[in-house]
C-alpha cells in the first residue's frame, strides 16, 4: 500500500510503501527520528488532494503532548487511501 508521511509546520511529504500499516508506521518512526509516538487507532478525518476520503494516523514528538490532544501538537501524519 501507498502511504504519505505529512509533516507538521515544515510541510515536508514523504511518500512510504508500505506491506501493511504496521509496516507503515515503524518507517515512518524512522523517518521522523528521536522516538514519536503513534495514535492509538486511525481515524478518517483526512482527504486527499480531490477531496475523497482517507484514514490517517497522527504522530507526536512525545507522550507529554500527545496526552488528550486531539492532534492541533502533533507533528506529523500517516495517511493511506483503502480502497
Amino acid at each position: 500500500m501507498n502511504y504519505v508521511l505529512n509533516r507538521a509546520g515544515s510541510g515536508a511529504i514523504s511518500e512510504i510503501c508500505a506491506e501493511d500499516d504496521c509496516d507503515a508506521i515503524s518507517q515512518a518512526t524512522e523517518l521522523l527520528g528521536g522516538d514519536p509516538v503513534a495514535a492509538d487507532q486511525w481515524d478518517a478525518d483526512g482527504s486527499d488532494d480531490d477531496g475523497g476520503p482517507m484514514e490517517r494516523l497522527l504522530f507526536w514528538e512525545n507522550s507529554h503532548y500527545a496526552a488528550n490532544d486531539p492532534g492541533q501538537n502533533s507533528i506529523a501524519q500517516l495517511t493511506v487511501v483503502r480502497s
